[in-house]
């Protein structure tokens, strides 16, 4: 993806200061929050709606359901209608904090293949789930689309947030 910057100079007594907002090629930036598990993605989503607001991004939340050889396609493993609903529930969430976020569902064979052709090149992915020394599911998800090229954006699901966290002493 091509950036493009636009420059305002703005000349002041004895300064000069430089102003830059990126432009992208493709149109408005898009944080992609990809769904995990429903507490794991909660706390992605709440991330990426800060992030997002600070840089005038939208929000898409993509699901993948991988479905085994052993089943049809139009026979996944977890229902559609069920995903579909938990997805719009946490979409809602940051639907009440201003934000409206697009929500993709993707029926596939192999998960990381089909976010990868689902991802424009160089997204900015977030992925929610549980830190630990030894690889998870979630960490291996970020792992191939970071080898793709993509900027992914780890979230430790179990931290506390800021705000319960207790206040140092000075």
């Amino acid at each position: 993806m091509l950036n493009r910057q636009q420059e305002w100079m703005t000349n002041l007594p004895g300064a000069v200061i430089r102003e830059t907002v990126p432009r992208f090629a493709s149109g408005p930036l898009e944080v992609n929050v990809i769904f995990t598990d429903p507490e794991a993605t909660a706390v992605a989503l709440r991330f990426a709606q800060s992030f997002a607001c600070e840089l005038g991004a939208r929000i898409c939340l993509r699901a993948a359901i991988a479905v085994p050889l052993r089943l049809p396609l139009d026979e996944p493993p977890v229902s559609v209608t069920f995903l579909r609903g938990n997805l719009r529930k946490l979409a809602s969430q940051v639907t009440a904090e201003g934000f409206d976020p697009t929500v993709h569902l993707y029926v596939c064979r192999d998960r990381v293949q089909a976010l990868s052709l689902a991802l424009k090149p160089n997204s900015l992915v977030v992925i929610g789930g549980p830190k630990h020394w030894w690889p998870t599911a979630e960490s291996q998800l970020a792992k191939a689309l970071r080898s793709q090229g993509h900027r992914v954006i780890y979230v430790d699901s179990r931290a506390k947030p800021a705000s319960e966290q207790p206040a140092l002493e000075r």
